[in-house]
């Protein structure tokens, strides 16, 4: 048996190691036990469709409620995937390069239900703590013509006349052998345009090929136990088989092979007995090997080199964990983060139903007046007539002999434990990250800037979980583009996307590293922020640019600044925008502009500034003229002063003389 085996590394005897595999699940199992049995409680709990449901207890399934809304926080549509050019430079081998991965990514995702996949995943994640998707790589063998097998024609010898009355060896018939030298049958010997040959099998060619991205059952997946994802070394898939698909596939080997699995629909029989075999899909990191063996059956049925080639060999990516931690890889369930709180809540749901059953109109009533018991159950405006009125009258009334029990104290509880359920509500939201303005109960009274607050504090309480499933995607996208490119046929690849392939892309697709080097594969959200954050640091570069232009332009042609000034003050501003690093270089070689030619357009300005210049030069000369007349009028008023002042200083004298 499995069991009395103990290995402290893989045995080399061919025997032994069908033993040592199974040992390894045996224990990779055992490290994981205690979550896989609180896994079917969890589920029960999830799906809460137990046939004694309506014979328990009153609970409040906010375990579904919250998983709902985070399903739907995570992941809401199907991503497109995103192939670039990883540097943005002139680049037409990795322009196309890109266009044809992107194409065949968006064609493999739609010939299938990739969203099912992705949702199980999610799914798998937030209930029982861990998620896990593989790549498949599926191609599609059809059946051709017979192979053409050539075969050469040998002459028979025999005994007869060579010539006439003298015997000797000639020959006698023809014998068909193939390369082996094997003689074959001379009836299946056909003639081609290549010469004589026989026809072999038929030849199988592929017709179609796929890569599929395939959900995993968290019971039908185990790795080795260790610290991180880093240091798993191997992992394993099982694969569930009735007998008839055991023999269908390994023959007579499936005969032998043990049936240790029991399927839950198993019973309609009432047997106890298994009625599935387990075969393991073994990935082993070590060996670069992918081995298949079956539970408990002590022989290797088939093992293969590494299949798909792929740069880190797993065929998954890291599987998708609710709660991780640096110390193990074993899952934790996020159920258990607020277990403590969802008892509390079925304890107050509970008593809330047992006091709601208690909220009932009940009394009691003087027995001597029969008819009373009638008015409990009477329907509107009915009135019960009494025998005794007058009787009924002098007791007081109804009031006297009728008395209801108390519900204020029932009615007060009640409110006060949906109070509190309420509170553990709110403290189960905060523990998971589910805030209220996600769920659309923003308060009226709020204002705008609250309300926004209060999103962008829920919205950072998702982002972590967020970028993760981006990541995941991410990853996705460049295994099962990795896997397309090195898998599928060019000629597909063509068909495919519609792009011709050339030999110099072909080299490219096909190395890893220079494919890596030229081209960035990720999904629309991922790709989201960094372009928005590209193309607003571009725009930004492109408005400061511009409005610093409009302004410097002016200076340089006036003089005022220095063109090798300007163009420095240019590129100490553009070193300051990421987006416009690709670019100064090209600002650096810009050069002062030249003196070109004179144009037709300079030509007319030199005959417009001739005439304003001949017009100029005609102003002065008047302006001269006018001068000079200005100047001989001053002369010719001052010699007529002169005259009049003699004249007066004679008239005096005169005046003088004759006193």
């Amino acid at each position: 048996m499995v069991d009395s085996y103990t290995f402290d590394r893989e045995p080399t005897k061919k025997g032994d190691r069908a033993a040592y595999w199974n040992y390894e699940i045996r224990k990779a199992r055992k490290f994981e036990e205690s979550w896989r049995d609180r896994c079917f409680d969890i589920i029960e709990r999830y799906r809460d469709d137990s046939p004694d449901r309506a014979m328990r207890e009153t609970r409040m399934n906010i375990f579904y409620s919250n998983v709902d809304t985070l399903k739907a926080s995570l992941y809401f549509k199907t991503p497109k995937p995103r192939v670039s050019r990883r540097f943005r430079d002139s680049d037409p081998v990795a322009r196309s390069i890109a266009t044809v991965i992107e194409r065949g990514l968006q064609y493999q995702l739609d010939v299938y239900n990739f969203d099912a996949a992705v949702r199980r995943v999610i799914e798998d994640q937030l209930i029982v703590g861990r998620g896990v998707m593989r790549m498949v790589y599926e191609p599609l063998l059809l059946e051709g013509d017979p192979e053409q097998i050539p075969v050469q024609a040998n002459n028979v010898m025999g005994i007869g006349e060579v010539a006439p009355g003298q015997m000797g060896e000639v020959p006698i018939g023809q014998a068909f052998v193939d390369a082996d030298g094997n003689e074959v049958d001379q009836a299946a010997v056909k003639m081609g345009p290549q010469g004589a040959f026989v026809e072999g099998d038929p030849v199988e060619y592929i017709g179609e090929q796929s890569i599929r991205c395939e959900y995993v059952h968290w019971g039908d997946f185990v790795m080795s136990p260790a610290r991180c994802w880093d240091d798993v070394t191997w992992i394993g898939f099982r694969h569930l088989m009735t007998r008839q698909e055991l023999v269908d596939y390994y023959g007579a080997k499936g005969e032998m092979i043990p049936l240790t699995y029991k399927r839950d629909d198993a019973t309609y029989d009432n047997s106890e007995m298994p009625d599935m075999g387990e075969i393991w899909e073994i990935w082993d990191k070590r060996s670069g090997k992918q081995i298949f063996i079956a539970y408990d059956y002590d022989e290797l049925l088939e093992e293969f080199d590494d299949p798909y080639n792929l740069e880190g060999f797993w065929p998954i990516p890291e599987p998708l964990y609710a709660i991780s931690t640096t110390d193990t890889t074993l899952p934790v369930p996020e159920i258990l983060s607020y277990e403590d709180q969802l008892f509390e809540l079925d304890l107050i749901t509970q008593r809330i139903a047992n006091l709601t059953e208690a909220l009932k109109r009940r009394g009691v009533y003087d027995a001597s007046f029969q008819e009373l018991q009638r008015l409990a159950t009477a329907e509107d405006n009915a009135f019960i007539p009494v025998d005794n009125m007058a009787m009924l009258q002098a007791g007081g009334g109804l009031a006297n002999v009728m008395q209801e029990a108390p519900l204020d104290n029932i009615i007060k509880a009640l409110a006060q434990l949906y109070q509190s359920r309420q509170i553990v509500i709110q403290a189960i939201y905060e523990i998971t990250g589910i805030s209220d303005i996600m769920r659309g109960n923003s308060a009226s009274r709020e204002t705008a800037t609250a309300q926004r607050i209060k999103g962008q504090f829920g919205a950072m309480r998702l982002i972590n979980r967020q970028r993760r499933i981006e990541q995941f995607l991410d990853s996705i996208m460049e295994m099962k583009a990795e896997m397309m490119v090195e898998n599928l046929e060019p000629s597909l690849l063509s068909r495919i996307t519609g792009i011709a392939i050339t030999p110099e892309m072909v080299a490219v697709i096909q190395d890893e590293r220079l494919r890596q080097y030229r081209v960035s594969i990720d999904t629309d959200e991922s790709a989201a922020v960094d372009s928005a954050s590209e193309q607003k640091s571009r725009t930004d570069f492109l408005i400061a640019m511009t409005q610093f232009m409009q302004a410097i332009g002016p200076m340089v042609s006036s003089g005022t600044v220095g063109f090798d000034q300007a163009k420095q003050m240019l590129l100490f501003a553009a070193k300051a925008f990421p987006g416009a690093r690709d670019l100064e270089e090209t600002l650096e070689s810009i050069e002062a502009p030249q003196q070109a030619g004179p144009t037709p357009q300079d030509k007319l300005i030199e005959v417009e500034a001739a005439k304003v210049q001949a017009q100029t030069q005609q102003a002065a000369a008047d302006a001269q003229v006018k001068v000079a007349r200005l100047e001989l009028d001053q002369q010719k008023a001052q010699a007529d002063a002169q005259f009049k002042q003699q004249k007066l200083e004679i008239d005096a004298a005169k005046v003088v003389t004759s006193g």
